[in-house]
């Protein structure tokens, strides 16, 4: 207690840990499911979480919706290299290992390519 006789209350400092991001996964049978990651993950990362079968690190393709593809900073040429080995590619192609989460950008929407299933019920 102070001088004064009034509490001080300190509040704990934020974490990015503590900022959540939903992102909806929509699998080739046109499932959507709704899962919850942390601000600074990557999305690679939080597939992994939540059983999301994606690949290894280097074969995550996933297509974003147009506006999740704008919502996020574009991909790097080291992104792009990998993505040329991707024939069903699209103009909204991505890496899941290169996206970083950002809870102050809109909800991900991804869809998974042709091959991966979810363990997601």
């Amino acid at each position: 207690m102070s001088m004064s006789g009034k509490v001080k209350t300190l509040s704990p400092v934020p974490h990015a840990r503590d900022r959540l991001v939903h992102i909806t996964f929509s699998n080739n049978l046109g499932e959507r499911y709704r899962v919850a990651a942390f601000h600074g993950q990557t999305l690679y990362e939080a597939a992994v979480k939540h059983k999301v079968q994606l690949g290894d690190l280097l074969t995550c393709h996933v297509i974003l919706s147009p506006d999740t593809y704008n919502a996020y900073p574009k991909p790097l040429s080291e992104e792009l290299e990998i993505l040329e080995g991707f024939p069903e590619r699209t103009p909204t192609s991505r890496m899941a290992s290169f996206i970083q989460l950002d809870s102050s950008l809109p909800e991900p929407v991804v869809a998974l390519g042709k091959f991966q299933e979810t363990d997601i019920p």
